[in-house]
C-alpha cells in the first residue's frame, strides 16, 4: 500500500510542477506576455450583398500574433481571391484584429473587381478599382465597405459603393 501511495504521490508532484512551469508569461508577476509570433496561413470567407450577391474567398495571411492583457491580437497582411455569383474580386488587405473582448477587428484593403451575370449596384462586364474597410465585430463577423471606380468599360457612373455582411475575410 506504501509502495502505491509513493508512486501516486510522485506522479502527482511531477504533473504539479509541470503545471507550474506551462503558466502563462502573464501570470507570473514581473514578466509581460507580448512573445510576438510570425505565422502564415490560409484565409477563407463567405460573404452576401452587393454587387457579387453571394461569394466564397480563399487566400493567405501573413503577419503576426501576439497576446496583452490576456487578449490575442493580430496584424496581418492578406491577399485573397473571391468568386462570387455575379462578379469577382482579389484584394490585398491590412487586418488589425484583437480589439475588446469580442475579437474584434478592422482592415482596409485594395480590390480590383470584375462583374458578370447581372451584379447588384454595378454595370454588368466592368472592372472596377477601389478600396473596402473590413469591420468585425464580434470575431471575424461583419459587413464590408467599399468604394470603386470604373477601369474599363463605359458607364454613365463610374463610382458606386459596395456593402456586403460576412464570415471571415
Amino acid at each position: 500500500m506504501r509502495h502505491h501511495l509513493a508512486l501516486a504521490t510522485l506522479i502527482l508532484s511531477t504533473l504539479a510542477g509541470r503545471a507550474h512551469a506551462q503558466r502563462c508569461r502573464g501570470c507570473v508577476p514581473g514578466v509581460e506576455d507580448t512573445i510576438v509570433r510570425t505565422h502564415f496561413a490560409p484565409a477563407l470567407g463567405l460573404h452576401f450583398g452587393s454587387p457579387q450577391k453571394a461569394s466564397a474567398a480563399l487566400g493567405v495571411v501573413l503577419g503576426q500574433t501576439w497576446q496583452r492583457n490576456g487578449a490575442d491580437h493580430s496584424r496581418l497582411l492578406a491577399l485573397y481571391a473571391e468568386p462570387g455569383m455575379s462578379a469577382g474580386r482579389a484584394s490585398l488587405a491590412f487586418l488589425d484584429y484583437g480589439h475588446g473582448s469580442f475579437g474584434s477587428g478592422v482592415g482596409i484593403a485594395a480590390t480590383a473587381l470584375r462583374t458578370y451575370n447581372d451584379p447588384w449596384t454595378a454595370k454588368e462586364n466592368m472592372t472596377y478599382g477601389g478600396v473596402e474597410i473590413l469591420l468585425w465585430p464580434i470575431v471575424f463577423v461583419g459587413p464590408r465597405i467599399g468604394m470603386f471606380r470604373a477601369i474599363s468599360g463605359t458607364t454613365s457612373k463610374p463610382w458606386f459603393m459596395s456593402l456586403d455582411f460576412g464570415i471571415g475575410l
